[in-house]
């Protein structure tokens, strides 16, 4: 199981795993940075990464004393403001909101312009939250065994909806559950989640994995019926909604997650400073609020633990876009 889904105190205890950076010889004494930082969201504006980011911009520049900019950068399935970031200079200053996507961007795109495994520093680990399984509020699934029994009795004719190819916390996990339950489904691409939610809600489609901040008030408004959640304990938000181990799938471990993440050859004391930074804000700043807010839980942690993640991350989801039978294009 990943470390999102232990405990904080076993993701605190995690084996670090030393990186090597290059350090370019004027700034390894350098204590702070020396102009303002730029933090890329790969998204528009007003969706929860950019909510995430920007919340941290501002603790982050008190705490450093300089100016932390948010520049939205969407486009190519978040790989042109990851490239951006790939390509500037070393320094600490230029960073990107790195996500699923970036893990699983190698199994998607056949030309992308920067390696994901070689040309970016983790720096820090923000914060992740669980997805939700759901279905119509008239539905006749009423748990995730009964979701599960039609699939087997009816091969491909359940349908799952999801906002992008690739996308790990809707496309990947409806591919991830197809495997761990055993069942044959179809899965189906929409512009966008919200276009697949309006099926769902429609009868249209049979179910999605989504955010749960985009659902939880459809819940608690009776419109939508959540069966189960992919976290390893259950949400406040949620309650009477199982663990997808507790409906009786086991190995659901998919997460909405965000992390700060540099070029490669990043200092190591710019590295270091911003992810204290950043585990400073998660302690006590108003991005922790915000985070709650998504139902997502802050994950503090060292750059190191942070890089294993992402290379456990990627290791998941390249392997489940490789069996869904996904071809970089």
């Amino acid at each position: 199981m990943h470390p999102i889904h232990h405990d904080r105190r076993r993701w605190l205890a995690a084996a670090a795993v030393t990186a090597t950076t290059a350090a370019v010889p004027a700034l390894r004494a350098q204590t702070g940075p020396t102009k303002p930082i730029w933090i890329m969201v790969p998204y528009a504006p007003g969706g929860a990464v950019d909510i995430v980011a920007r919340s941290l911009a501002e603790d982050l520049g008190r705490q450093l004393g300089q100016q932390v900019l948010v520049e939205n950068k969407p486009g190519a399935g978040g790989n042109l403001a990851t490239a951006h970031v790939a390509r500037s200079t070393p320094d600490g200053h230029t960073l990107v909101v790195g996500g699923g996507a970036t893990t699983v961007a190698k199994a998607l795109f056949a030309n992308l312009s920067y390696d994901p495994d070689k040309d970016l520093t983790p720096v820090a680990m923000i914060g992740a939250a669980p997805t939700v399984l759901v279905v119509a509020a008239d539905s006749p699934y009423k748990d995730v065994a009964s979701l599960v029994s039609a699939a087997k009795s009816k091969p491909g004719t359940t349908t799952f909806g999801h906002g992008g190819v690739g996308t790990t916390s809707e496309h990947l996990a409806a591919e991830l559950f197809r495997t761990r339950a055993g069942i044959d489904i179809t899965t189906v691409a929409y512009k966008g989640g919200p276009a697949a939610m309006n099926d769902v809600i429609g009868g249209r489609i049979t179910a999605v994995f989504t955010n749960p901040v985009n659902v939880i008030p459809m819940v608690a408004s009776g419109r939508i019926r959540a069966l189960g959640v992919t976290s390893k304990k259950r949400i406040s938000a949620l309650a009477d909604v199982p663990t997808m181990s507790e409906a009786g799938v086991d190995g659901m471990d998919v997460a909405v997650w965000w992390g700060l993440m540099g070029p490669a050859g990043m200092p190591e004391v710019a590295v270091r400073k911003l992810n204290e930074a950043v585990n400073r804000a998660l302690e006590s700043g108003a991005i922790r609020a915000r985070l709650e807010a998504l139902n997502a839980t802050p994950m503090p942690g060292t750059p190191a633990q942070f890089a294993q993640f992402v290379e456990s991350e990627g290791r998941k989801w390249t392997a489940v876009a490789r069996q869904a039978g996904l071809i970089p294009e």
